[in-house]
Parts: structure tokens; sequence; C-alpha cells
């Protein structure tokens, strides 16, 4: 540094100087500190009169005597001395980060050094702790089992970790440089995965859950789940994005088999269901025939009794496994449904069943409109439960009583069906309504019936249980409690228009994603007006819109990929401003 020619600098000039700045202060002549102010005295914890003539080498950790030696000389003796970072020790032993400024300077005549110093200990410990987390990150950037790809704006790959080299088997000194859509499928007309994914990040938008297939560099066609996001750095402009992948060939290979061996199994259960009742009709058939056409004694008749009950017990089972299999495969659709012709017809259909008994059915059911959120087998609920009643009575004579309410805060129907028979015990409550578990915890001959119930209900948004008839004595009958969401008016919305075409990428997921958080909400997908732009008649040019899929949703539009979250938000607001 040019030394200070100056020879007129007095000391009490030099002390107010140092005394109005804020970092530490020190002037050093021929080794020792002969000027210093109360900022440095302070960050080392020292008296002023403590450290005058003292050597300034002294006040240096002995550690970074050694690392900075010729960097603490040449200060100290003022020879071509230049700013450094080196660590003091304070008073009390405590090592302290400094930055040090030297000026050469001429004091009373004699050559001498003034050093600023600043305490920088925070700063070395943020850039510590930046540090680590950047190793951290690093280790765990390469050591995640998912791919992490970096793309720049034109969707070219910048930079990649070992499973993104593993995800494409291809090493990442070959990725780099190259276009993300070079491993995605090769472009269709208007269909470009790729460039599609690079368009709504650089419009602000992330892509998350998009399944979509990716080829390998041996030429291999995977699946992969594709989460992208839009990056940037203290500007809102996009710089870069990232993009993140994980294989899911198996569990798509696997979803596939199962899908087949469903519908394998549905084929068989349909053809077997329809065979069976049908062997089944014709078996009750000639029994019935048998039974008024020939005088047979009691005994007889009596097994041809047990027979028609043993064949339409076997028919209501293979119903009963119908009813499961569609309701995990196609659910009925959910409409507003009057209790009184459910109950109706579940009350003759038990009758039929049980010819050698008198059925006595007690209920307000017909006498009051309850309307449910049901559907066309409401029936089969009254039914399966009076069923279980009246098959468990051992009496001749079955009496029922079924009793059905509003409960107080008008959401949901409660309907008690209390029986005489002979009680449920404790240990098997919960277990008539599934038939789960190992053999040990299955209830033996007790059918589907229940579980089917169970199943609808649960369905409907519903609640079934068991109690004892007479909370005392559990052998006085029991009592089924049925909790039935009550029919209300499906809000009043605007339709959503949903504009999409058969190349657009997301419109499938988005659309799919639009209909389950109108489920959630109850609302009928039926809301939805869609619109292919590729229709001619549609009267919508795609360029007139900002991007497919676009959604109205009232006066708001959404365009692009959207989230089931982003449109749980935006249909809650438009709910709120409808209503």
């Amino acid at each position: 540094m040019p030394p200070v020619t100056d020879e007129n600098h007095e000391t009490s000039w030099l002390h107010k100087v140092m005394e109005v700045v804020r970092d530490g202060f020190v002037v050093i002549q021929d080794e020792d500190i002969i000027l210093t102010n109360y900022a440095f005295t302070d960050m080392l914890g020292y008296e002023k009169d403590d450290l005058l003539d003292t050597a300034f080498e002294d006040l240096i950790d002995s550690m970074s005597r050694k690392r900075d030696q010729e960097m603490i000389e040449a200060l100290v003796t003022g020879e071509n001395a230049t700013r450094f970072n080196t660590r003091l020790t304070s008073k009390d032993k405590n090592v302290l980060h400094v930055e040090i400024t030297p000026t050469e300077i001429k004091l009373e005549g004699k050559p001498a050094i003034i050093a600023t110093v600043r305490n920088i200990s925070s700063r070395m410990e943020l850039e510590a702790a930046v540090t680590e987390l950047e190793k951290r990150f690093a280790t765990l950037y390469d050591m995640s089992p998912v791919a992490y790809f970096t793309l720049n704006r034109n969707g070219d790959i910048e930079q990649v970790n070992a499973a993104a080299e593993e995800l494409l088997g291809v090493e990442a000194e070959n990725l780099i440089g190259r276009s993300l859509s070079e491993f995605l499928p090769d472009p269709e007309p208007l269909y470009d995965p790729g460039a599609d994914i690079v368009k709504e990040a650089l419009r602000g938008k992330s892509v998350s859950g998009l399944e979509i297939q990716m080829k390998r560099g041996d030429g291999k066609v995977i699946w992969a789940n594709i989460s992208s996001s839009p990056l940037t750095s203290g500007t809102e402009k996009v710089n870069e994005i990232g993009l993140t992948a994980f294989d899911i060939t198996t569990r798509r290979g696997v979803e596939q088999r199962l899908r087949h061996e469903s519908e394998r199994a549905n084929l068989y259960m349909e053809v077997m269901s329809s065979d069976l009742n049908m062997t089944n009709q014709n078996v009750l058939f000639a029994l019935e025939d048998l039974s008024i056409s020939i005088d047979l004694p009691d005994r007889l008749r009596g097994l041809l009794s047990e027979s028609a009950w043993s064949v339409r017990s076997a028919s209501r089972m293979i119903a009963n496994m119908g009813v499961l299999i569609s309701l995990g495969q196609a659910p009925p659709n959910k409409v507003q449904t009057r209790l009184q012709p459910h109950f109706n017809k579940a009350v003759r259909e038990v009758t039929r069943d049980f010819k050698w008994k008198t059925l006595n059915v007690k209920s307000n059911i017909p006498e009051q409109s309850f309307n449910v959120v049901g559907h066309a087998f409401m029936w089969y609920i009254f039914f399966n439960i009076i069923h279980y009643s009246a098959s468990e009575d051992p009496s001749t004579t079955v009496d029922l009583e079924i009793k059905a309410d509003v409960t107080e805060d008008g959401d949901m129907v409660r309907i008690e069906f209390l029986d005489n028979g002979p009680g449920i015990p404790d240990e098997h409550k919960d277990q008539i309504f599934r038939r789960t578990g190992g053999p040990e915890e299955q209830l033996a001959g007790k059918g589907l019936g229940l579980t089917v119930v169970d199943r609808y209900i649960e369905h409907l948004g519903g609640r079934v249980w068991v109690e004892d008839r007479d909370s005392s004595d559990a052998s006085k009958g029991s009592k089924f409690i049925v909790l039935l969401p009550a029919w209300k008016e499906e809000l009043k919305i605007p339709s959503i228009m949903f504009y999409k075409s058969d190349h657009c990428v997301f419109c499938g997921p988005v659309l799919d994603s639009l209909k389950v958080v109108l489920t959630e909400m109850s609302i009928s997908p039926s809301n939805i007006r869609l619109i292919n732009v590729d229709d001619p008649d549609s009267g919508i040019n795609e360029d007139d819109l900002p991007a497919l899929p676009t959604i109205h949703l009232g006066t708001k539009k959404l365009a692009g990929f959207v989230s089931e979250d982003d449109l749980r938000v935006e249909l809650t607001s438009m709910l709120l401003m409808s209503g």
C-alpha cells in the first residue's frame, strides 16, 4: 500500500478519529501497540492500559501465528502489509475471528501501521454453517433414491444426481447438455410432455405426481412419477427448473396385473352367479312343484322345506358376493332416497324367505317421510338386518320394532332395529359386520348379509353397530342402530367449464383430481361441462386459451396443471361466493 506522506499527524487527532469508528483500531509501531480504541479493547475484554506497549503478535492465536506467519510479519514490520483474516485470543481465552486491514502512516516522523480490526466471528460461524449445510445437502442429494434433475429454461439438463443416472441408465457426463425430451416419449403432433413441463415451470407453476413414460439410455421404456418446480434466485424470473422422478414401472405392472385379474375374477363371478342362480331357481321351482303336486308325509315335506331354505340361502350368499364386488368396482351413485319403498320391499322379501314363521314388524317408517342419501339398493340394508334377526330368533313368531328419527342437528337419520332374539355376545358385536381376519376370528355360518350392510352404509357416509336391547340382560334381544346421512339439497353452483384436448398432457390428471375434490364436497361431477377444443363444433380455438386444460370456476380461471389442493381452495372460494 502507498504510504501516507503527511508527517504532521497528531496523536490527539488519531484518538478522536479512532473513538468515533465502530471497528477496532490499533496503531503499531516497532511491533508494539502504541494506540488503540475502546472498540478494540472491548472486543478482547481488556482495559486500554493493558494493551499499550504490548506486542500485537502476542494477541494472535498460537495456531494462527504459524499459519499466518508471513502476513503477521508484514503487518508488524510495515513491509508490504495487506488485508488478511486471522484469529485473536481474548482476555478470557476465547478465540475471535478477525479481519485486519493495515495502512502505512508516519507518526511523529516514524513509520507506523494503523490497522482496522473487525470481528467477523459471527460471519465465519454463519459461513461454516452454510458450508456444512451445503455438504449435507450434497450428500443427501447424491444419496437420495429419488432422481433429481436441474434444467435450464430450454429444458436442457444441467445437473443430475446418482439416482438420475441409475433411473435413465446414463452417466452424468452423457446426460448434461441433453434435452429432457430425449428421454420422454417421442413428441406427437401437439403432444410434447417435455415442452409442456418446461412451459408450466416458466409460467411459475409446479407440476406434481405426473405419471408418464420415460426412455432409458438402453432404449427400455419405463414408467416414472414426475414433479417439477420453477427455481428462482432472488428475482421473480425463472432461471432454472427443478425436476424429480422415481421409477413406478413395477407398481404400474402390478396394478395392470391386478386389473386383469380383477376383470377375470369379475367375469368368473358373473358367469358363476348367473349359472348358479339359474340352477337354484330351477331347483326351487322343482321343490315347490313337488310340495304342491304330491301328497307327501310331513317328514318329507319338512325336508323339502329345509332344502328350499338352503337353496334360497345359497342364492342370497351369491347375491351378497356380487354386491360386495360391485361396491369395490363400481359403487352406485348417491341420490335422494325415500326409506319407505325400501322398507316395504325388504319386509316382503324376508316374509317370503321365512314362510314357516310369522313376521310382525312394527315401524313408524310408513307413516313418515324420511329422505336420506342412498341408492336403488337401500332395501338390502333393511333386508339383511331383518333377515338376520328372523334367522336367529328360534320362535315361529318373530316380533320386530323398527324406529326411525332425524337426529337433533338434522344431519343424520337414525334407524333402530329391535328384536327379541337370543342377543349377541359382546365379543361378536363387531365381527358379525366384518368377515375379515383368520378363521378363528370369523363367525361361521353367519353369511355375508351384515357385511353387505356395513359396506353399503360406510359407502354412504353412515355408521352401523349393534347393542343389547336391554342393557341389563344381553339375552333379551339385540338393537341394531343405523345412521344414514339425511338428504339435503345439493349446493347450487355455477357450471364448471373444463376445456381439454386429446393431446393435452395434464388434462387427464387434472380432470381426475377435479372429480375427486367435487365428490369430497358432496358435489356431483356432472356439474363439469367438458369442452374438447379439438372438436370443430366446440367453437373454441386453443390459441384463445392461456393453456390446457383451462377451467372456469364461476369468474375464476385456472390454466395448466392444477393440484388437488389448489382445486380444493378455489372450489371452496367459489362456493362461498355463490352462497
